[in-house]
């Protein structure tokens, strides 16, 4: 497992525990703003994996048409 991934594990896990205990507590408010962040996180991290995703489909896209226009240039070039 990479480092990174422990990490976020490791935080995840922690932020889960201090939900629970402030609920436990009744310390509401805490609680939900704790829920908040990690929704807000996991927005977060959607996003760039969107981000990243859509970066390279059009790389790809730019790649194969490209590459068709060179090749349609070799076949009658020759």
């Amino acid at each position: 497992m990479k480092k990174s991934t422990k990490w976020v594990l490791w935080i995840l896990g922690f932020i889960l525990a201090t939900i629970f205990i402030h609920f436990f507590m009744n310390l509401f408010s805490f609680a939900y703003a704790l829920i908040t962040v990690l929704l807000l996180a996991f927005m977060g991290w959607g996003f760039l994996a969107k981000l990243k995703n859509d970066v390279r489909q059009h790389e790809d896209h730019y790649r194969r048409e490209s590459q068709s226009s060179l090749d349609d240039i070799e076949r009658y070039t020759r």
